[in-house]
C-alpha cells in the first residue's frame, strides 16, 4: 500500500483522547487515526485485513478488562 504523509493540528483535549484510547487499546496514533478515518468515512474496506483484526484484538482486550474491572 502507499502511504503519503499527513500533519494535522488537534486541540489538547481531543489530544488527551487519543493518547488515552492509545494505551487502553495498545495501538499507534497512526492506527488509531487511520480507521477513525475510515469509519467516518465509510470505507473500512481500505483497510487492510492484518491491521482490521489487529483492530478488533485490541478492542476484545479493553472489552475483557472492562468485564474483569466490573
Amino acid at each position: 500500500m502507499n502511504t503519503v504523509q499527513l500533519g494535522v493540528r488537534i486541540p489538547s483535549n481531543l489530544n488527551q483522547s487519543l493518547t488515552a484510547h492509545m494505551a487502553k487499546t495498545g495501538m499507534s496514533k497512526t492506527e488509531v487515526v487511520l480507521n477513525a478515518l475510515a469509519l467516518y468515512m465509510r470505507c473500512t474496506e481500505e483497510i487492510p485485513l492484518a491491521k482490521r483484526m489487529t483492530t478488533l484484538e485490541a478492542k476484545m482486550a479493553a472489552l475483557e478488562a472492562l468485564i474483569k474491572g466490573s
